[in-house]
Parts: C-alpha cells; structure tokens; sequence
C-alpha cells in the first residue's frame, strides 16, 4: 500500500518518495527513527492502528508519544477484517460459535489464533470475550500465514484475519467466514457473509486503520501541502480498484479529526488491554 501511495505522492510533489521499511518491536523503531528526524516535512511516518493507538497499552516503557512526539497528519484507509473457522467446523454462524465458547467447560476453551501477541486480531477477541462472556484461549504465531495453516488443518478453532490473507481460502472452499468485522457494507466477493452490525455486535465492528504523522513542529504550510497531496493520493482510482474488493476504503481527515480519531482509539482499545491484562516488554 505504501509503494503504491509513493508513486502518486512523487508525481504531485515533484521529487522522489522513498520507502523505508524499518519494522520491529510494534512499530516503535519506525517511530523512534521518524522522532529523530528534522521537522522540516521530509519524513512521514505511515503506520496503523498498532503504533499509533494500542501501544501506549501495550507497552509500559513506549518510547514515544503519538500525540506529544507527532503532528497527526491524515488517517488514510480503514479496512475490515473476516472472521474465519475450518470448513468443516461444526460452527455454522457466528451465533453457533458464541454459544459454544458461553457454554464450554474452562480446559475445553475455544482456541483462536493471531498473527502476535497484542495484534488487532489478538485484542478484537478479547474485546469479544468481554462482550459475550464466552471462553477463548488465545494462541500467538510469528505471522498469519502460519496461523491461517493451523486454523485449516483444524489445530485452532477460528481467527480474525485480515480480508486479504483468508478471502482466498474461503473462495477456495478451504475456510468458512462467519463475520464481517470493520465493515458496514458486506464484502464484494463474500456477499453472503454479514457484517458483525447486520448480526447485531454494532460495537464490536470495528476497522482496522492507517495513517501518516509527522513529526511535532513541522510547520502549518507544510503539514498543508502534505494533506492535500496524500489525501489526493490515498483516493485514486488505483487505490480504490486494487484494494476496493478487499474492504479497503479510502478515509482521509483533516490532521485535527485524526488526531481526536487516534485520542479516542487510544482509550478504546486501551481499556480492552488493561482489562486483558496484556502487557508486551
């Protein structure tokens, strides 16, 4: 996505766009190198939900402050996600599953697995749990595709999983989704699964999300400029045709919108993990 935003970015600038992947420790060494930088505009810190909201939960020594060390720019996208379980799982709706994990025995919890501990996926559920009162066991891989394996050879009973990694294997036949999370509309290519507001968890369908900061004390003109280029950038008509089908949808804000949007995001999910008592080093 990122690759993709840098073409339309240097096209309207006028000058090159480079990607810089600096991934590791939930995105606080991207940001730590973004903080190290002049604010003078030519540094963007394009990152989710992860660094921007869930670690300041997460992680009892941050390095950072999203909103003290960063000027918001734009959120960008928001993005749903699917609930999937094996296809021969004998959960045949997302009523099935929520009786059963309400009814099981504590040993016999539902196994779910997420692609990291403190993950979207990993919270959502236990967001769910809170909600439902049911029992699910969580499961960390080092990434989805070996979580998504498990789940089709029947070792773990569901996950949420990004649109993008599991929608095959439910084309496929491989995997069944039972819910639509993220998402008011249902999805392109899975029009028959509904979305969790459709099944009636209107508060628990929540998105996933990007957005670019800068760093604090670029100056106004500046952030201006650089608004109007990335939110032209992130609604192109390649953006909405290569990713549309996936439940990607172009959804930028002004840099004051963005930065109330990450302040209540921040205290969302930051309930669900302290009262989930999930704690990363």
């Amino acid at each position: 996505m990122s690759r993709v935003l840098t073409q339309h970015l240097a096209t309207t600038l006028k000058q090159p766009v480079i990607v810089d992947n600096r991934p590791g420790a939930g995105g606080q060494i991207a940001a730590a190198y973004v903080k190290q930088q002049p604010a003078d505009g030519h540094t963007l810190f394009y990152g989710d939900i992860g660094p921007f909201a869930m670690n300041a939960a997460l992680y009892p020594k941050l390095s950072y402050d999203t909103l003290k060390d960063f000027a918001p720019l734009t959120r960008l996208l928001t993005s749903s996600l699917i609930l999937v379980v094996p296809a021969n799982s004998p959960f045949k709706t997302l009523d099935d599953l929520i009786k059963a994990a309400k009814s099981a025995k504590d040993d016999k919890s539902l196994m779910y697995g997420s692609f990291g501990i403190g993950s979207q996926p990993h919270i959502w559920v236990e967001m769910l749990k809170r909600e439902t009162k049911g029992k699910f066991q969580h499961v960390a891989y080092k990434g989805a595709a070996p979580a998504v394996q498990d789940l089709m050879g029947g070792h773990i009973d569901m996950m949420l999983d990004v649109t993008a990694n599991s929608m095959p294997y439910v084309l496929e036949g491989k995997l069944r989704a039972l819910a639509v999370v993220g998402s008011e509309k249902r999805l392109e290519k899975l029009p028959q699964v509904q979305t969790l507001s459709e099944l009636g968890y209107p508060a628990l369908n929540i998105p996933g999300w990007t957005g670019v900061v800068v760093r604090a004390g670029t100056p106004t003109d500046i952030m201006t400029q650089l608004h109007t280029a990335v939110a032209q950038a992130v609604q192109s008509d390649e953006i909405k045709r290569r990713f549309g089908d996936l439940g990607v949808v172009p959804a930028p804000q002004s840099s004051v919108d963005f930065a109330r949007y990450i302040q209540t995001e921040t205290e969302r999910w930051g309930s669900v993990i302290r009262g989930a008592g999930v704690v990363l080093e």
